[in-house]
């Protein structure tokens, strides 16, 4: 690996990318404001605040800062004060499922996933996977600035350096849509390998990394030309669903959620330094330098914990702790810049946990949007006044239950319930069952089994996620719920 030169940047740091139905309205409607405000341009502000990933020096957390989770079911963006850790509101990008959102007339955003935000922390940048949207929000009023159709699958996007642009990673393609951020509109496209998921900028805004769902490289892309200028190849999985950039730059930590492991690039070689077994559904990790050590945070949702890694510079990462998350299947992870807090989104739970770095404990549990994914830290995101302009109450302190269903065969499994607008949602998901078998979930009532949905398991005798929108709260408990092979 690279050596781990100590540089401390202030504003323009660099910064990382964190991470289902309907269009966006083309016209934008009555929920996108005119673009054409009075704010300053991006990237021109004299703030001196400090963004993460940073090293020992950094501001400390301030009420002006914000934590924000891209909520998923609730198609909610939620806005944490992290000074008094509360959580202020939600700022509402599309209904809940499922009712509105499966009429022919629905306009709004559906799969609120990924989050980036500009260097100088005034705007917030919102992907939503299935209708395709890139959002871009005022962070000093919650207001929607623009939002721009782009290609299919959108995954992870994140503001170029100067603040001007988004980079938006479509997923189902083999390209990166560039989006002007205030104005709205694709504006530019970089060809990639196929799949990418996500986009993060190199400390001096020269490079664009891109990782990928369906290629195991990394693409280099030069930010001035736009063009792919070296592939990193030798990773250890095609699938790559997020990744990470250490303080200086040199080292990229590259999440393969399917396979339990994590690719370590140097950067100053271009090759791949190490390969860490990780653990079932590793998630994203997180930069967090202490004055004691140089560490990643990488969250591991198949055993509900994050694991933290100690770097050396002479050798792999090894693993020197673990925090067990308060809920289930913690996903998104971001430090505040001042590495004294870590914000991790626990997607199964509705909820987020804040955990001390000095102690390594969890010092609170927010409750949050539904079924969230990313997370962001941004400092002076709302340097003057209250900051809960424009937000909502929507998603917030819903019914949400867990539950280890009994499980006919080999194989564990976690089941999720989750109060939603028409029906409960339903959510299975199951590993080392009897591949390529069908299955069926039940649930008992008077008594009775009955049936919520059946699938099928793949390969490997793993289903990531079945999904049943049934009438579940006061009618089933669920302790009765379990799950065999449909002809058992």
């Amino acid at each position: 690996m690279g050596t781990h030169r100590v540089t401390i940047w202030r504003a323009g740091i660099a910064v990382i990318a964190g991470a289902a139905l309907a269009l966006l309205s083309a016209c934008g409607g009555d929920d996108v404001q005119d673009a054409q405000s009075s704010s300053p341009t991006p990237g021109t502000s004299t703030a001196q605040s400090e963004q993460a990933p940073a090293l020992p020096g950094a501001q400390p957390i301030s009420p002006g800062d914000r934590v924000y989770t891209a909520d998923q079911t609730s198609n909610t963006v939620s806005v944490i004060n992290p000074a008094t850790n509360e959580v202020l509101g939600t700022i509402a990008l599309g209904a809940q499922r499922l009712g509105d959102i499966l009429g022919p007339q629905y306009l709004r955003n559906v799969d609120v996933h990924g989050l980036g935000f500009s260097r100088d922390g005034q705007y917030l940048d919102a992907v939503s996977v299935t209708s395709n949207t890139v959002t871009v929000i005022r962070t000093a009023d919650n207001s929607i600035v623009s939002q721009t159709t782009v290609g299919r699958s959108s995954h992870e996007g994140f503001f170029s350096p100067d603040g001007r642009t988004v980079w938006v990673a479509d997923r189902a393609l083999s390209q990166l849509d560039i989006v002007d951020a205030l104005q709205g509109g694709v504006i530019g496209q970089v060809s990639t390998e196929s799949g990418p998921s996500k986009v993060l900028f190199s400390p001096d805004g020269s490079r664009a990394y891109v990782n990928h769902s369906r290629a195991a490289t990394i693409d280099v892309i030069d930010v001035a030309s736009r063009e792919v200028v070296q592939r990193i190849t030798g990773l250890a999985d095609p699938f790559s669903s997020d990744m990470a950039l250490s303080p200086n730059g040199e080292e990229l930590w590259a999440a393969h959620k399917k396979a339990g492991k994590v690719s370590v690039v140097d950067l100053t070689t271009g090759t791949v330094s190490a390969v860490l077994d990780t653990g079932p559904n590793t998630n994203h990790p997180a930069f967090v330098t202490t004055p004691e050590a140089e560490l990643v945070y990488l969250t591991v949702g198949g055993t509900d914990e994050t694991k933290i890694y100690q770097r050396h510079p002479d050798g792999a990462p090894t693993q020197v702790g673990s925090i067990p998350s308060s809920g289930v299947e913690p996903h998104g992870i971001w430090p505040s810049p001042d590495n004294t807090r870590v914000y991790v989104v626990n997607e199964g739970s509705d909820s987020v946990d804040v955990i001390d770095t000095a102690t390594r404990t969890i010092v609170t549990t927010l409750r949050t949007g539904q079924e969230g994914q990313a997370v962001v830290y941004v400092a002076g995101a709302a340097p003057d006044g209250p900051g809960t302009a424009n937000l909502t109450r929507q998603g917030l302190n819903l019914p949400i239950q867990n539950a280890a269903p009994a499980l006919v065969g080999p194989g564990t499994g976690d089941l999720i319930v989750r109060a939603v607008d028409g029906l409960d949602m339903v959510q299975f998901s199951g590993r080392g069952m009897t591949p390529d078998t069908r299955y069926t979930v039940y649930a008992t009532h008077a008594g009775l089994p009955n049936p919520l949905m059946s699938f099928t398991t793949d390969q490997n005798g793993d289903k990531p996620q079945a999904l049943a929108f049934v009438q579940f709260f006061g009618v089933y408990d669920i302790n009765s719920v379990s799950v065999r092979p449909s002809d058992g």
